[in-house]
């Protein structure tokens, strides 16, 4: 059995030392050079996944693919088919280091992802003033809702010009997806839901129509509407009103013509009054024109104005 000896000392035993510490040293290296390249710490380490909006960092999750995961969740919160939503920013996906760019939960990643993203969805929108106010799958239930709106919103009166004070269209553009809706039906409930009172007010000692109507950021004129069996000037203490909900997002007009006598006697006159309507309530009367004579019990349509941004319903109803 052979031994190797230090040629300058000649221990054996000191060499052997020797070598084990130059080993242990490597080992050493060897490890310290695997950690940093695990943690990223050198290039070629450990890699996760940036998600950047328009070039802007947004989020960093553990891989792409639980990135795409977290971006289909984003989009699966609207009742609409994953394919047919597509964000306004151009996403990309970016792998750094992980030792500089700490990963987000996914609660934090889908929070920071619907923070600042802008999802969209192509549709036949409803335009008030260049506006989209909701959206149909198709033009002909899009100009549908527009005829529904009208007669949900317009007196019950078939004598009355109805239209919408907005400038009104129908335009195919991009949306977001909560403007939708699935049929013109499903549009007017929206609408009503938004527009029906929200809550009801018991009159209590000191409260008047003017104090209330404060309180709740409603105008005199609305609350009388929502309550039109209560005299608001002679409100009682248990009274409850009505508190009117949001106005729809297209103020429906409407016009009648009526003519009206003046004084008693077979020779009083007769003035002809013009009524007009906001969202069926009465917002103004005016008188057009006096004659003598009788006049005709029969009620008369009124005339139609030259209003070039009338909505004109084109499409039947079902």
């Amino acid at each position: 059995m052979s031994s190797h000896t230090d040629p300058q000392t000649g221990d054996p035993m000191h060499t052997l030392r020797r070598r084990l510490w130059i080993e242990r040293a490597v080992l050493l290296v060897l490890l310290a050079v695997f950690v940093a390249l695990y943690i990223g710490a050198l290039p070629g380490g450990r890699r996760v996944c940036l998600v950047s909006a328009d070039g802007r960092p947004v989020t960093v999750i553990q891989t792409r693919r639980d990135a795409e995961r977290l971006l289909s969740e984003l989009k699966s919160a609207f009742d609409l088919p994953a394919d047919e939503i597509h964000f306004v920013q151009k996403i990309t996906f970016h792998p750094v280091s992980a030792a500089r760019n700490p990963v987000q939960s996914d609660r934090e990643a889908l929070e920071a992802l619907a923070t600042q993203l802008e999802p969209r969805v192509r549709a036949a929108a409803v335009l008030a003033d260049g506006q989209p106010v909701i959206a149909l799958p198709d033009q002909a239930e899009a100009v549908r809702t527009l005829s529904l709106v009208l007669k949900k919103f317009s007196p019950p009166d078939p004598h009355v010009t109805t239209y919408f004070k907005e400038r009104v269209k129908v335009e195919m553009r991009d949306v977001p997806p909560d403007l939708m809706a699935h049929s013109a039906d499903a549009a007017l409930q929206r609408i009503a839901e938004e527009t029906a009172p929200k809550a009801r007010h018991e009159v209590k000692p000191g409260d008047s129509a003017w104090k209330i109507a404060r309180d709740y950021d409603v105008s005199l004129d609305r609350l009388a509407h929502a309550n039109p069996d209560l005299n608001l000037d002679r409100l009682r203490v248990g009274d409850r009103l009505a508190i009117p909900g949001g106005l729809p997002p297209l103020t429906v007009m409407a016009k009648k013509e009526i003519e009206e006598p003046i004084g008693e006697g077979p020779s009083r006159r007769y003035r002809k009054v013009r009524i007009t309507y906001e969202n069926g309530m009465e917002v103004k009367r005016e008188v057009i024109a006096r004659r003598a004579g009788t006049v005709s019990t029969r009620p008369r349509p009124a005339r139609r104005e030259d209003d070039p941004w009338r909505w004109r319903d084109e499409v039947p109803e079902r």
